[in-house]
Formats: C-alpha cells, structure tokens, sequence
C-alpha cells in the first residue's frame, strides 16, 4: 500500500514538472528567437536546419529551467495534495513525512544525475553546433547586406563598395575593394564588374564563396614597399570561412568539463598562450566549470525545499507558499550572484561564491522540514 502511494505521488509530480519545463524553456527561448529571427526569415534554409536550431537552443536552457521547474512543481503538487486534505490522510494512514517525501526527492536525483551528465559533454557540443550554425548563416547571409552605392564592412579586414548591385550581390558594377593584410600592408581593387559565387550545405555546414571581377587593375605595395599596378581581365577573389573565424572562437560554453577542469589552475599567459583569453575570459571558463556542477545539485535542493514549503502553505498560520518561494528564489540569486561577483575580484574562493547560496537553501529547506512536526 505504502509503494502505491509514494507511485501515485511520483506520478502527480511529473506531469507538473514536465509542463513548467516546457514553459520555462519556451519563455526563455523567446528572448533568444527576437535575437535569431531576422537571420532566420531572410536566408534560404531549410525547415530541419531551424528545427535542428531551436533544438540546440532549448537544450543549452535545460540546466537554467529545470531547477526553477522542479521548485515550482513541488510547491503546486504537494500545495495541492495538502489542500486536498490528502497529506492529512496519509499521515494519518502512518506515513512519515519522509515517506511522502522520497518519491519526489528520487525524481530529483534522477533529474540531478541526467542534467549533471549533460552538462558534462551533451550540452558543450549542443552549444558548439549552435554556434557554428549561427557562424553559417551570418557569414554567407551577411552577404546579402550588399545594396548599390554603400559600404559594405560585414567582412573582416575588407571594405567593398559598388555603384549598382543585384539581391544578395550575386551581380556587381563598378567595383571597388579595399583588402587589409595582416602584416598592416593594404591595396585596392578596382573593376568593371563583379560576380558573387556562393554555395553552402546545411547539412555538414560548408560553404564555398568567390567573388570574381572583370577588367580592372589591382594598386598595392611591393615587396620592396614600391607602389604597383597589375592590370587583370579576371580575378577571382576568394572569400573563404577564413574570414569569419573571428566570430568562432573558443568559448567556455562549448568546452566540456574535462577540458575546463584543465583551466582551473592555468595562468593567464597559459590561457592567453593556448586559448587567446583575457582575464575575464579565463574566469568565466573557471566559473563555467563550478557552475554545472552547481546547476546539477540544485535541482535535489529546490525539490526538498520546495515540499517543504508546499505542506506548510496550507498547514497552521502561513499560506502563502508561492509568495515565500519566490522570496527563496529571490535570497539565493541575489545572493549567488553577488558572491560571483566578489569571487570575480579574487576576494573569495570562487567555489564558495558558487556552493554557498545553496547551502543557505539547504539549512532553510532543514528548517522548514522540522517546522513540519511543530505544526502537526
């Protein structure tokens, strides 16, 4: 009778839990599309390639929506078993509160092991395909911002310009391009006419994109830091991915935990050397690493933190179960992010800026558990 009961409460918690995922992840996806959705209306892509897309998207805010998720579920499904007068009934039939409790912390910890494996290595290499999609689109679609008579500047280390231009710049008149290489030496391109070539597949992410220009004269320095002039009927100017790679950097996000574990106790002329980081790109790879392993544990908090306020709102004098939750979540982000910030100035460890606002979670979800038996 008594494994019936904790699967009956299992069962009632999961629905909630996997609707308040869904909308958590669909709310915060929302700020991320306003972002996308210029790039995804004017290029021809396919319908997958989004879906592929929103995909990656939704996975990387897994680990930020379930906590919140797992909180607010348990506070609805045991709010509502308390007002049901069921957590009463159970009680009465010689369950212990920890009885009722374990289906829901065994859901967490189910919940804190698989975020804890994504986090791990699903969720890197989700944001890294996410990243060189967006590397895709912007890259051979920023193309497409090629109109007659302006400045084009979207490709690094080069300036275009031409007096007429078709869509995307697929036909040019008048051209000219001005290349700056990366010794600091730069020259000028000046044609009759133009020809943008591009081809991409979506499916393994490759492009190839040439620019070719028609009866027209190079002027540029020599060697010898003379000034010359070659005069071309054809010449066909490469605009490979080589000139995006700005926009691919190594991203803390995209590394998995192994990888971060290693920067831990990496210098910044190690981290500047290996990676091209700054300082402050060294120390969000250190807080990357801390935090997923924080995001994991968090969810097994707010669910023990979340029963607990579930039954008191509905037993004794308080009822306000949500309005105190919303003031928990209120104290451990305030106060997480506070302690971030001071760690970021070196003036704690930043394991402790990262654990410490959980703990202070963990030592109210305690006291409320005892205040339990003072209201019985």
């Amino acid at each position: 009778m008594k494994l019936l009961l904790q699967r009956y409460l299992a069962a009632q918690f999961i629905m909630p839990l996997i609707v308040s995922t869904i909308f958590f992840i669909c709310f915060l996806m929302t700020f991320e599309l306003f972002r996308l959705t210029e790039l995804l209306v004017t290029r021809d892509i396919s319908f997958w390639f989004i879906f592929g897309l929103l995909g990656n998207i939704a996975l990387s805010f897994m680990p930020l929506s379930l906590p919140i998720a797992v909180f607010f579920s348990t506070i609805y499904c045991v709010n509502k078993l308390s007002s049901d007068s069921e957590y009463i009934a159970m009680r009465a039939g010689g369950l212990t509160k920890f009885r009722i409790l374990l289906p829901f912390l065994l859901v967490a910890s189910l919940l804190t092991i698989g975020v804890y494996q994504l986090n791990q290595n699903v969720i890197p290499q989700s944001n890294k395909e996410f990243k060189r999609k967006i590397n895709f689109l912007t890259s051979s679609g920023a193309l497409a911002g090629i109109k007659p008579g302006q400045f084009f500047t979207l490709i690094p280390n080069v300036t275009l310009f031409a007096s007429q231009a078709s869509k995307y710049g697929r036909n040019l008149q008048e051209v000219f391009l001005h290349l700056t290489e990366k010794t600091g030496a730069s020259k000028a391109i000046f044609a009759e006419k133009g020809e943008l070539l591009f081809e991409r597949h979506a499916k393994d992410l490759t492009e190839k994109m040439t620019l070719t220009l028609y009866n027209g004269n190079i002027v540029g320095q020599s060697k010898d830091s003379n000034l010359e002039k070659i005069l071309f009927t054809k010449y066909i100017f490469p605009v490979s991915q080589s000139h995006f790679d700005d926009r691919f950097g190594v991203k803390e996000n995209m590394m998995t935990s192994e990888e971060l574990e290693g920067t831990l106790d990496m210098t910044l002329k190690e981290a500047e050397k290996k990676y091209n980081w700054n300082r402050k790109e060294l120390f969000n790879a250190k807080y990357e690493y801390w935090n997923r392993k924080n995001g994991a544990f968090i969810c097994f908090i707010f669910c023990f933190l979340g029963f607990t306020l579930g039954v008191t709102g509905n037993r004794g004098k308080s009822k306000n179960s949500g309005l105190v939750g919303l003031l928990c979540l209120l104290i451990y982000y305030t106060l997480y992010f506070s302690l971030v910030s001071v760690a970021k100035k070196e003036i704690i460890p930043l394991p402790l800026g990262v654990y410490f606002p959980a703990t202070v979670l963990l030592f109210l979800g305690f006291w409320f558990y005892r205040k339990l038996d003072w209201q019985s």
